[in-house]
């Protein structure tokens, strides 16, 4: 029988779990009937997949644990006949787990792409993850280390496994690209340019990685008489803070606010380093999407960070450690030879490794009953190093 699928995210909003939905919604959809149900608003990409004929219901979410929302889901499962649900994130996964118990039927997919915090599982997560625990058919997680925290929270080891995030790697940029970059943001060639495509919100730690930039110019970017820009692609609710922490570290010229740019990608041809300050990660979109513009990688030491990079392409810091992403930014900006070695080799690790097309098959199959959790067969289970 042909699966059909209940997409549930808390909303279809930019950002990296929405985007893989709404790809595995566009590659799928011809062959598994596809629905989204979002428990907040539908958010800006909803178009993007309305367009191809799927439908998109929005739930309004209010604040505080709603479990009237449940039935919500279940009428959304009952519109389209779905046979599985599949929840992104805890949020959705409660509901789904409450809408199940009107269809009993319906099998539940689970994946966890991140964590808000670096923060321990409280007791009450691992008390009620003992019971809800029993309603996901497979539950999966984008990295092996936010696996080890979901086990923590109460999951059975052996229910999860890990599908690896992947995106649509493309070309590198071009050198009229770069040229045509600078010039949009009226820099000359020889400033070093660090990108970062981020939401505004304290677990990306953006403060830190401010204070980075304007401590790593006030030293060896300012002996060598180059300077360090950071341009920061993406919006959100700490903007108003990050733009008055930068202006009272003097850092105003240093730092560029683009917003958020459907065209993240094209502005990272103009950058030669890209970097990720986060306290908390899953698998990071955007660091392989710097990784597929050819650029190395400076990032904290978090979450499934290491999985995905390692001293072949990337400099990994501890977080909340603004020294050390000074010391890091310094050495990479100051070895043109460093940078390209660098982001040769981070430029082929995407392409063997985190791929979309290899994203999508690995769904794919579970939706069609050919892969269970803990089997093994993940394309990502072997050793990263």
């Amino acid at each position: 029988m042909t699966p059909r699928v209940l997409q549930v995210v808390l909303g279809l909003n930019p950002g990296g779990t929405e985007r893989l939905v709404v790809e595995l919604v566009k590659r799928l959809n011809d062959e598994v009937p596809m629905m989204v149900c979002c428990l907040d608003d539908a958010g800006a990409w909803a178009r993007e997949v309305e367009a191809i004929g799927v439908s998109v219901m929005a739930l309004n979410r209010g604040p505080g644990f709603q479990p009237s929302l449940g039935r919500g889901v279940a009428d959304a499962m009952k519109r389209h006949g779905a046979t599985i649900i599949h929840a992104h994130h805890y949020s959705p996964f409660v509901y789904s787990a409450l809408a199940r118990c009107r269809r009993p039927a319906t099998r539940i997919v689970f994946t966890e792409h991140g964590r808000l915090s670096d923060a321990k599982p409280s007791g009450k997560r691992r008390a009620a993850n003992t019971l809800l625990s029993r309603f996901p058919s497979q539950v999966f997680t984008v990295s092996e280390d936010l696996k080890r925290h979901l086990v923590a929270e109460g999951f059975p080891s052996k229910q999860v496994d890990v599908i690896y995030n992947g995106i649509d790697v493309g070309s590198l940029p071009a050198p009229a690209a770069r040229v045509a970059v600078r010039r949009r943001l009226d820099l000359d060639d020889d400033a070093i340019v660090a990108g970062t495509i981020a939401r505004l919100d304290p677990v990306k730690d953006l403060r830190t990685l401010i204070q980075a930039v304007a401590a790593a110019n006030a030293s060896g970017h300012q002996r060598s008489g180059t300077r360090l820009v950071l341009c920061i692609i993406g919006d959100g609710a700490e903007r108003e803070g990050l733009e008055k922490a930068t202006d009272e570290l003097g850092a105003r010229s240093l730092v560029r606010f683009l917003g958020h740019c459907d065209d993240a990608r094209e502005w990272l041809a103009g950058c030669d380093i890209y970097v990720n300050s986060s306290i908390s990660e899953g698998i990071s979109l955007t660091i392989l999407e710097g990784m597929a513009a050819g650029l190395p990688v400076v990032a904290t030491r978090v979450g499934g960070t290491p999985e995905i990079v390692n001293e072949s392409c990337a400099r990994l810091v501890p977080a909340r450690d603004p020294d050390a992403l000074a010391s890091a930014l310094t050495e990479l900006s100051a070895v043109p030879t460093l940078r390209q070695t660098l982001g040769a080799a981070g430029r082929m690790r995407v392409e063997t490794r985190f791929t979309l097309d290899r994203m999508v098959g690995e769904y794919r199959s579970v939706y069609f009953g050919e892969r269970g959790a803990g089997s093994g067969k993940r394309a990502g289970s072997r050793k990263r190093s």
